[in-house]
């Protein structure tokens, strides 16, 4: 009788054994490591503060373009030229076209002088006074039409010479000689010496960080490229579509010094050093209490901790406070979790 009830009570303990065992299934945690490095570094490229787009003001055919893609560019200096004859031949065509008005506003003039005088002898009717003066009206209207077109032939001729605002380089040629353009067609793209930045892309969280006018260090990668110092001269306010980051714009402080147009650079965010730890920022949960993580705690019992974060790398957070290098923090399956509940081993 005795075997038999050491049997059943055998029995009975068997599932709610296999269920504790099932309980403390292993965990899937992290032991937090230090990460402050990755807060402040930034791929980069460096590139014109000022960047101008050169056309012709009036239309024609390109006949030249003097200058490639690269090159160096003097202020003043003539970058490209359209067809020369024909814009000469239009100023020569209005020259003609106001020489013939002024004759004819001339004559049209001696014409009224001739028919007031007749007209004051009352040898001539008042009407015929008033058909010499409305032609000689027209014919200083049509002389200030001609000049005015002769103003616009000569500009033309003027704008047909394409020259650089201030000096730079070459960053993009649109049209080749030969082409016909329109007024206002692109022809050169030009990056001026008015000073050099360097373009970074960074989380929107990032931004909590970075305060206006912060300081950069940049340094160029190349064999033996010497840091630069930068500043934080604007951050554009659109987000790029397809990875929400921001772009940054950062001054460097000695233009003479800047890498080639296009260059890529390291760009370090120039903090003090902050003493954080990384973790996956799947690990933190906030139950309206703010941040928390759960650390597994003497006898593999989770205890909720508070933490104070900031930004980190893709995927990941910076713990400033709250946490010490060492710690195991669960990674997955923390909304499963509750205070104090036992955990399994630390799966590998």
């Amino acid at each position: 009788m005795r075997a038999a009830i050491l049997v059943a009570v055998a029995l009975a303990v068997a599932p709610g054994a296999g269920r504790a065992e099932e309980a403390l299934r292993p965990v899937v945690s992290e032991i937090v490591t230090s990460e402050a490095a990755h807060l402040r570094s930034f791929p980069g490229v460096v590139a014109a503060r000022v960047e101008t787009t050169l056309a012709f003001q009036t239309p024609g055919r390109m006949q030249i373009r003097r200058f490639s893609v690269g090159d160096r560019v003097a202020r003043a200096q003539v970058l490209a030229r359209l067809d020369q004859i024909t814009l000469s031949e239009d100023v020569s065509a209005a020259q003609a076209a106001v020489n013939a008005a002024q004759a004819q506003a001339e004559f049209a003039a001696q014409s009224l002088a001739r028919a007031e005088e007749l007209r004051r002898r009352e040898v001539a009717s008042e009407a015929v006074r008033e058909a010499a003066q409305a032609k000689a009206d027209a014919a200083r209207a049509a002389l200030r039409a001609a000049q005015a077109d002769l103003v616009r032939a000569v500009d033309a001729a003027r704008y047909g010479t394409l020259r650089a605002p201030a000096s730079g380089v070459v960053v993009t040629a649109y049209v080749e000689p030969g082409t016909m353009v329109a007024a206002g067609t692109p022809v050169l793209s030009l990056a001026t010496e008015e000073g050099r930045d360097v373009l970074i892309d960074v989380p929107q969280e990032v931004l909590a960080v970075i305060a206006p006018e912060s300081r950069f260090v940049i340094t160029p990668r190349i064999e033996g490229g010497a840091p630069m110092a930068g500043t934080l001269r604007l951050i554009e306010p659109v987000a790029e579509g397809g990875t929400r980051a921001r772009r940054l714009r950062i001054a460097l402080e000695d233009a003479a010094r800047a890498p080639r147009l296009g260059a890529l650079v390291d760009v370090r965010l120039d903090l003090p050093e902050v003493a954080a730890l990384s973790l996956p920022r799947a690990a933190v949960f906030d139950m309206g209490e703010g941040a928390r993580v759960w650390r597994v705690g003497p006898g593999r019992r989770a205890e909720a901790v508070a933490v104070t974060l900031l930004p980190g790398p893709e995927g990941r957070v910076l713990v400033t406070q709250g946490l010490a290098a060492g710690d195991e923090i669960l990674i997955r399956g923390i909304h499963s979790v509750t205070p104090g509940q036992e955990l399994g081993a630390r799966e590998e």
